[in-house]
């Protein structure tokens, strides 16, 4: 399309009224040859020379909306200039016309003059434009058409022009779920939140769904398998890694019962990992010396540990083992009084730990029938050889009596009292 500039450049240059000398003479004729005046001719002439100019300007605006808002911007301050530089000469060619054609009209001439030029001028804007344009009158004929022209191409500019509001107004604005960790290991707690208020979410591992999360919700589930975590909200993706451990543990025990300053211990070691292990044991007292897991099975014969660590991901590696002891731990005290025995540790009842820890004791023996107490010391050396302390009478072949110790200072993790059952034999 054609510049704006030279369209209404050519528009204006182009158009010239005809002259027809006898209609000229003939009015002259008829008139009192009064001069016309200069004001309204020249307010006529700027009067149709805007009407054409505003028409012009706003069908040429109007066909150039699809060129950018910019560009129509920087012709603004040229287009005023061009139309003022048009007006002018299309004045002086004008008054030019006058003085030679018809230097002295009346009244008459000029009223008919200006109506063909209006006429004229009209034509020209139907031929060129949808639709007619409007001047309003003014005070200053020279310079308000221009200035309506400039403020109406300025309006339509900023009228046409996209805001971002309008461009991005129907693009909904989408949250992206959120994970309680970067990254998981299998059998960890993985919570999904689903911030959105109208937005489903679709949870997928390894290319299977695991399940969807509610608008304004969060699930919450344990990883069970390996592989990449994918969440997608709108055109959004987020993704969470699951691990599983690379490296196992190995424990090796001896189940052999030691007896270290007369107290039960059993050793256990691992292997299969050289970063830092954390082992735990139920229902028995434990400790650690030299890299070795040291157990303590005061009660019970069953001893179940666990050691666990971390693999090269960050994930933790665990591993088990229970294992049985012979025997339950009771101070090692025998099961049967033959007093008849050359052997002092079985001729009398004394709990053999008793006689090698130092620590302060009371050693009780019941009567099993009556429950009553028939023997009392706190002297390892003095033991019970199957005397009624209250009659002074051995008891008969084959008699259960009952027992119990009471620790003074018993070892952390053990417990304060021992008991068991003893048979006597006497015969």
């Amino acid at each position: 399309m054609k510049n704006i500039e030279q369209l209404i450049k050519e528009s204006l240059e182009n158009h010239e009224l005809p002259y027809n000398e006898a209609a000229w003479e003939s009015m002259s004729k008829r008139l009192d040859g009064t001069s016309p005046s200069p004001f309204y001719r020249k307010w006529w002439v700027a009067a149709s020379i805007g009407t054409v100019l505003v028409g012009s300007a706003l069908f040429f605006t109007m066909n150039s909306q699809s060129e950018s808002a910019g560009n129509t911007q920087k012709d603004i301050p040229a287009l005023t200039q061009n139309i003022k530089n048009s007006q002018t000469t299309k004045q002086n060619r004008k008054a030019a016309f006058q003085h030679t054609v018809a230097p002295q009209t009346n009244t008459l001439h000029t009223k008919e003059k200006q109506t063909d030029i209006h006429q004229e001028s009209n034509m020209v804007v139907a031929q060129n434009y949808s639709r007619p344009a409007v001047v309003h009158p003014s005070s200053n004929p020279k310079d308000e058409p221009v200035k309506k022209e400039t403020e109406g191409l300025q309006s339509l500019i900023l009228a046409t022009k996209p805001t971002p509001t309008d461009v991005n107004s129907s693009k909904p604005n989408i949250l992206p779920v959120t994970f309680n960790k970067p990254k998981y290991c299998v059998g960890d707690e993985v919570e999904i939140t689903n911030p959105n208020e109208n937005l489903v979410v679709q949870v997928i591992q390894n290319e299977k769904n695991l399940l969807t999360i509610k608008p304004s919700s969060k699930k919450t589930f344990t990883a069970s398998s390996e592989g990449m975590i994918e969440v997608q909200s709108g055109n959004q993706k987020q993704t969470a890694i699951v691990y599983g451990t690379t490296t196992d543990l190995y424990i090796h025990v001896d189940p052999t019962l030691i007896y270290e300053n007369a107290i039960p211990a059993v050793r256990f070691s691992v292997s299969g990992n050289d970063n830092p292990v954390h082992w735990s044991v139920e229902k028995h007292a434990s400790e650690v010396e030299n890299g070795t897991f040291v157990v303590h099975p005061y009660k019970g014969t069953d001893i179940e540990v666990t050691v666990s660590s971390k693999d090269q991901n960050g994930c933790t590696v665990t591993e088990k083992k229970i294992i049985s002891i012979p025997e339950e731990y009771k101070l090692n005290a025998s099961k049967a009084l033959d007093i008849n025995s050359t052997d002092p540790r079985v001729a009398t009842f004394m709990p053999f730990v008793l006689t090698k820890r130092n620590t302060p004791f009371e050693l009780y023996i019941y009567d099993a029938r009556s429950g009553r107490v028939i023997f009392k010391t706190t002297d390892p050396s003095n033991g019970w050889n199957g005397v009624d302390s209250n009659t002074g009478e051995l008891l008969k072949n084959g008699s259960t009596v009952l027992w119990k110790v009471i620790l003074g200072n018993p070892n952390p993790g053990e417990p304060r009292e021992y008991n068991g059952t003893l048979v006597l034999k006497t015969e």
